[in-house]
């Protein structure tokens, strides 16, 4: 942090990538790793350790902030057309890796509870138990649903380009087949395969066009 406060982001950015290495679980690791990039004029990484600092802490503010500003300045916007930012909020108010815990604490409850109410039969507990056991697996299947909703999301399943001059994509994976189309640096894709050695293919939703790109081009979210 104080590299960072003296303007020296390149060493800043060294630091936080060691945190990173250590604890890849922790959002301001990635948080601060972007704002040395995004101060180093490195837009497609910062837009990139940004979304990785969301997608494990979607709550946070700053965060938040900040990856909605390092997307507009690639012609890109965090909030979709139309829907309010409230709604948004919401959508993003856990994790995926929380709502997977969720659902499965909310299963194994369902289980534990109503084994308990059925050995209970007849008595006010197994009543109980068997009211927690329909509430537990209610919770449990909203739970999967909104992990299922998740899967659409820009940042499920997803890549930055970080190239500098932006991704060229090819009609198929390797330098034989013809470039069908590009994609600027900072720009959110979707990898839809990635199974070859060298090459991503990846989706621009928004154009609605595909294609493969150097793995060297696109970071993985």
């Amino acid at each position: 942090n104080e590299l960072y406060k003296n303007e020296r982001y390149e060493e800043a950015f060294e630091g936080y990538s060691k945190i990173i290495a250590k604890e890849p679980g922790n959002p301001r690791g990635w948080y601060n790793a972007g704002n040395a990039q995004f101060r180093l004029n490195r837009h497609g990484e910062a837009v990139y350790y940004y979304a990785k600092a969301f997608s494990l802490d979607p709550r946070d503010g700053d965060i938040r902030f900040n990856l909605e500003y390092a997307l507009r300045q690639t012609g890109q916007n965090l909030l979709p057309d139309g829907l309010p930012r409230a709604l948004h909020i919401a959508y993003y108010l856990a994790s995926d890796k929380e709502l997977r815990a969720l659902a499965i604490f909310f299963f194994w409850l369902a289980c534990l509870t109503g084994a308990a109410g059925f050995l209970l039969d007849g008595s006010g507990g197994g009543s109980r138990c068997a009211r927690t056991a329909i509430m537990a697996a209610l919770c449990c299947l909203l739970s999967a649903a909104w992990l299922g909703a998740r899967q659409s999301s820009p940042f499920t399943h997803a890549g930055v380009i970080t190239k500098a001059e932006g991704a060229r994509l090819l009609s198929g994976p390797g330098e034989n087949f013809k470039a069908c189309a590009s994609a600027p640096e900072g720009m959110l894709v979707k990898i839809m395969d990635e199974l070859d050695d060298n090459y991503y293919e990846i989706g621009l939703p928004r154009e609605g066009i595909k294609g493969w790109a150097l793995k060297a081009d696109v970071r993985k979210i």
